[in-house]
């Protein structure tokens, strides 16, 4: 027997992402077992053309920017009015990244690859000179094998090349560009599991005795010498570490060379926690490979969830036999200051911000997504239309073939098929959907890969594609053409998978700007900001369009255009940045409207609907929230006042005496309007049934005086933790509020602001302000304010937290001169707090300490995992 060693493993789903399980195992060394270190830290990049010896492994690199992936290239660049309005006025470019690197001498005679979670657009890769290929889908994963080409190990150096070319994209909104996502190196026996290789899915469910099979998949690579025989043993535990079925596959014979689905290995499960949107119950299936009976070579972990999902054409969407309203937003993978690099602890701050507002699922629009989304998804009980990006061979702006778009869609689908939020596939949105022939053709391809989930699409055009759809989708469309859908196609469901046509500016009273539009307010005599184009009042626009899809039974559900305001589509200089977000803007500071959304998605939702997000932020059984600032009337002596509440009734007061009371309608708003001006305390006070059930206020503000600081990730309010971990990679959101003496926010304070860090292992990596018409630079440490606000990303700069083993294989395989994250090679490192210290002329500086710590229960996907957990 081998002497047996434990070894860090960084155990995840099957596609290799980020980490989903952290554990130590016991291996042999005899036999190499799977390794996964972290490929992020330390790139020398160069934003342009470079000589064509970029790719060789002796080019001088020396003053290159040294840069930590995720990263986005492209965002760093002025904003130039000659540029592309779809793409926010940043140019479109192209860019290199190098890393030097050594392979340890223990992995010879391994397998080993790359593993890239999405670079954007055109990748092209070179290993020491050698040309590997070329990846011409921007949001899709994809890996890179090194061993077999002139890959070095031991002492000697590799360079990798990377040249990614995001000239050109698909996209008519703000794409990014370059090494966007996580990257990783994977180290495995020649006889390994497949990337993308083993799923598991759900069959026989019987919901009412807690009974299913529970069947898994494995395809295995054999790129050894010598033929082998091998089984796989696949175990499932569950949330408590219990494990609840095991079993083993079939011997099967794989020649050298060969890449082999083995017989599919069913496990009866009873008593089953089902997965749902009230209790997102999540099982680690194990899955290991043994060759010659008695020598295990190969372990993947991953989650995923049991639930059974229904589509009706009349009732909309049962999970579990249980109907669930679908209460959706969709969004793009941009967020203002980090463009397309957005954090993991950013993401999870996303997906619980719709949550905050009654939101219970999410489309990845237009794009296969960043795959941490869907990670806090499966923890937080969400629901995801997962889109493809290139469809029907019509996109512009990229060399695919309609047989390239076919092998994305199945890299979506190999990679997402074991996320229990994943409910459908959807084929396109707009570009390429007039196609209608081509959905014969992806549908093949999501049934071949997984014949479990429904596939839907957008519709345009004819029914022709309709019946290749388990479910039809619409965009921006009536209740009348629903109704017509649905009279003429009685059995197929339907569902809004994109509405609402309601733009907005966080900030913006009505009375400021009554007649928004494209390129700016036309109101006489208000002498506005260049930027603003329109107001924070879409209560009354955003609630009829939901209604067309809410309130029929037969459309399954609503999804909301869009969350977030995102960079890019934009309606005229110097706007940079699309106003649709309903929740919150691009820096993810609230809008108004979130709090229209609240009160009818949430409060007045019975806690016992299947489809009511589970102990989300800010929960309330009664919203109220006045719209509108107290500030003196631009012109005149009178104000109007809206106030958002699912209350029946509203008063408002005036320094203590009511000055008016109205009803609500359902799905409506107060208004007020003539408010005689007085400066003071503006209350609203909401009843139901004669008594008072909620209150809010707004005060006028006197000038600025001060600078608040607070944190929104990690933050308990939000929901997204308490610490920021030391991993080099987390990064806390800080908010700076600019008040009066008395604590009030001044609504118009567009003073700048410059973060710094005083102490502790951390960098401003970016700022904003949530302005659409912000042109100050995004990794700048500094932005002005807008309407009050300013936030600032800090990013940790220090390994401390992820075991030392892992932390030890990543210094012995970084070879940069000028290392760009501290890597501590001890257990037990303390950590210090990183202080962030916000200046303003003429305002005291003001300082905030963001809480760090190593223990990796306090990651992001770990906090979203234990949430929700029941005792």
């Amino acid at each position: 027997k081998a002497t047996v060693s434990v070894l860090y493993c960084f155990f995840t789903t099957q596609t290799m992402r980020i980490p989903a399980l952290l554990c130590c195992l016991l291996l042999s060394q005899a036999d190499p077992i799977r390794e996964k270190v972290n490929f992020d830290f330390s790139w020398r990049h160069h934003l342009g053309s470079a000589s064509s010896d970029a790719s060789q492994p002796d080019f001088n690199d020396s003053n290159w920017s040294v840069i930590n992936a995720p990263h986005d290239m492209l965002i760093v660049q002025p904003f130039d009015p000659k540029a592309d309005s779809r793409q926010a006025y940043i140019p479109r470019n192209v860019g290199w990244y190098r890393k030097h690197f050594k392979l340890p001498s223990d992995w010879k005679g391994s397998s080993v690859w790359m593993y890239i979670e999405g670079s954007f657009h055109e990748t092209t890769i070179w290993l020491n000179g050698k040309k590997l290929g070329t990846h011409v889908a921007g949001y899709t994963s994809f890996s890179i094998r090194l061993d077999d080409v002139g890959a070095l190990f031991g002492d000697t150096e590799n360079v990798v090349a990377v040249y990614v070319d995001a000239s050109s994209g698909t996209g008519w909104w703000y794409e990014g560009g370059g090494l966007m996502r996580h990257n990783y190196l994977i180290r495995a026996a020649p006889v390994h599991i497949e990337t993308d290789g083993t799923w598991s899915w759900s069959q026989n469910i019987d919901v009412s005795r807690k009974t299913a099979t529970v069947t898994t998949s494995i395809t295995v690579e054999n790129s050894g010498h010598s033929p082998v025989t091998a089984h796989a043993v696949v175990t499932i535990v569950d949330v408590d570490g219990k494990t609840v079925g095991t079993a083993n596959g079939t011997d099967t014979s794989i020649s050298n060379g060969e890449s082999v689905e083995l017989p599919n290995i069913d496990i009866m499960l009873s008593n089953i926690s089902f997965w749902s949107v009230h209790n997102p119950t999540l099982y680690n299936v194990n899955v290991s490979i043994w060759v010659d009976d008695d020598n295990e070579i190969d372990t993947i972990s991953y989650t995923t969830g049991i639930r059974a999902i229904r589509w009706d054409a009349d009732k909309g969407l049962f999970v579990n036999d249980e109907h669930v309203k679908l209460r959706g937003f969709c969004d793009h993978s941009n967020f203002g200051g980090v463009g397309g690099a957005v954090p993991d602890r950013v993401n999870l701050y996303r997906a619980q911000m719709l949550r905050s507002v009654g939101g219970n699922s999410w489309r990845m629009a237009h794009n296969p997504p960043i795959p941490a989304r869907l990670d806090f998804m499966d923890r937080l009980g969400m629901l995801a239309i997962d889109e493809n990006r290139d469809y029907g061979g019509k996109a512009t702006g990229t060399n695919e073939t309609v047989s390239d778009e076919l092998n994305d869609m199945k890299d979506l689908v190999k990679r997402d098929r074991s996320h229990p939020s994943v409910m459908i596939w959807s084929f396109c949105n707009e570009v390429g959907c007039n196609n209608e022939s081509s959905a014969k053709a992806f549908r093949e391809v999501a049934k071949t890969w997984d014949p479990t989930r429904s596939v839907t699409q957008n519709h345009l055009g004819s029914n022709l594609s309709s019946q290749y759809l388990d479910v039809q989708g619409f965009s921006h469309k009536s209740a009348e053409v629903f109704a017509q859908f649905h009279s003429s196609n009685p059995t197929k469901p339907l569902m809004a998978t994109e509405c609402c046509s309601c733009m907005s500016q966080r900030g913006v009273d009505e009375d400021t700007c009554q007649h928004p539009h494209d390129g700016g307010c036309t109101d006489p005599a208000k002498k506005l900001p260049d930027g603003v184009f329109y107001n924070n009042n879409i209560g009354q626009c955003t609630s009829y369009q939901v209604a067309y899809s809410d309130t029929p039974e037969y459309v399954t559900g609503t999804f909301v255009w869009s969350g977030f305001d995102y960079l890019g589509e934009a309606r005229g200089w110097p706007q940079n940045t699309k106003c649709r977000g309903t929740i919150a803007d691009v820096a993810g500071f609230y809008k108004e409207t979130a709090y229209w959304l609240r009160s009818w998605w949430l409060s007045n939702i019975s806690r016992s609907d299947a489809g009511r997000p589970v102990n989300p932020p800010s929960d309330t059984d009664w919203t109220v929230f006045i719209i509108d600032s107290w500030t003196a009337p631009l012109s005149g002596t009178t104000r109007n006042i809206h106030v958002y509440t699912n209350a029946p009734t509203v008063k408002l007061y005036l320094n203590g005496a009511e000055v008016g009371s109205t009803d609500v309608p359902f799905f409506g708003m107060a208004q007020f309007t003539n408010v005689t001006y007085k400066s003071g305390n503006l209350s609203a006070v909401a009843f139901s049934k004669g008594k008072a059930v909620g209150w809010t206020s707004k005060m006028t503000a006197g000038s600025a005086k001060k600078i608040v600081l607070s944190i929104d990730a990690p933050s308990k309010l939000t929901q997204t933790g308490e610490w920021l971990v030391a991993d080099g990679e987390d990064t806390a959101l800080v908010k700076a509020t600019i008040v009066d003496e008395s604590g009030n926010l001044v609504p118009g304070a567009s003073e700048n602001v410059t973060f710094s860090i005083t102490s502790g292992n951390g960098m401003v990596w970016a700022t904003h302000n949530g302005d659409p018409a912000n042109l100050s630079p995004s990794h700048a440490a500094w932005t002005p304010a807008y309407m009050g606000l300013a936030r600032a990303f800090v990013r940790s700069t220090a390994d401390t937290a992820t075991p030392l083993s892992h932390r030890k294989r990543m210094l012995q395989i970084d070879a940069d001169e000028s290392p760009s994250v501290f890597i501590s090679e001890r257990e037990g490192h303390q950590n210090t707090e990183i202080i962030v210290t916000a200046s303003v002329d003429g305002i005291p500086d003001a300082h905030i300490s963001i809480p760090v710590t190593s223990d990796l229960r306090y990651s992001a996907i770990n906090i979203a995992a234990n949430l929700l957990k029941r005792d």
